[in-house]
């Protein structure tokens, strides 16, 4: 059902409900009755998932790349960046701009992006902590490296400053970041737990006032 247009939704979930009650099987009427319908973002990344899995698969691969060069300087980040971005954007192509938002949240916490190809989304995911991989990949314009025939135009390359201090201070920069990061995805973790056995009390909570309203005739 979460791979169906969103107007038909209801409509397939009411029949299927029906369908299941008919062949007696209660319990699974219920828990049927019980989903509820996903926002028209979270129906629209549903229907990507579902559909595209691979591209999906292959942009969360870039971002996880992307993460690790920005943060641990792993691979070459330029490299890194294209790859994330047009793999990103294939994806908005495919599916709208509606589903920007959660691929990334999804492209910086593992646990997003888990709920994203599980593709039963109820609503949009969220960017975590500090936000997206597109905001801290930003090349700024003109800083590419000169080539040869450039350096021997505007002269000798002048004496490299001492940046050692800076260095050292990116490098606990990043670890502190890493470190930020891990607390927050756990926290993340924590409540996405919360909020499902939150879901399932309201189901078991539904289904018992059925089963109580059945037996007492109503």
């Amino acid at each position: 059902m979460y791979g169906l247009p969103l107007d038909e939704f209801t409509a397939a979930r009411n029949q299927a409900e029906r369908e299941l009650r008919k062949a007696g099987e209660r319990d699974q009427a219920d828990t049927i009755k019980a989903l509820r319908k996903p926002t028209a973002g979270a129906a629209a990344v549903n229907r990507l998932v579902r559909g595209h899995q691979a591209q999906v698969e292959a942009f969360l691969a870039a971002s996880v790349r992307l993460r690790d060069a920005q943060v641990a300087g792993k691979g070459d980040f330029a490299s890194a960046t294209r790859d994330y971005r047009e793999a990103l954007e294939t994806l908005v192509g495919l599916g709208g701009e509606p589903v920007r938002a959660s691929l990334e949240a999804a492209a910086v916490d593992d646990e997003s992006a888990h709920e994203l190809l599980r593709a039963r989304l109820l609503r949009e995911l969220e960017p975590a902590g500090f936000g997206s991989l597109s905001a801290h990949a930003v090349t700024p314009p003109g800083e590419a490296p000169a080539s040869p025939s450039q350096t021997a135009k505007h002269g000798p390359k002048r004496a490299e400053p001492d940046d050692s201090a800076a260095r050292a201070r990116l490098r606990e920069a990043r670890k502190a970041l890493m470190a930020a990061t891990g607390e927050e995805r756990q926290a993340r973790r924590r409540w996405g737990q919360t909020q499902r056995k939150l879901e399932a009390a309201q189901a078991a909570v539904e289904s018992a006032e059925r089963q109580l309203d059945r037996l007492r005739g109503r």
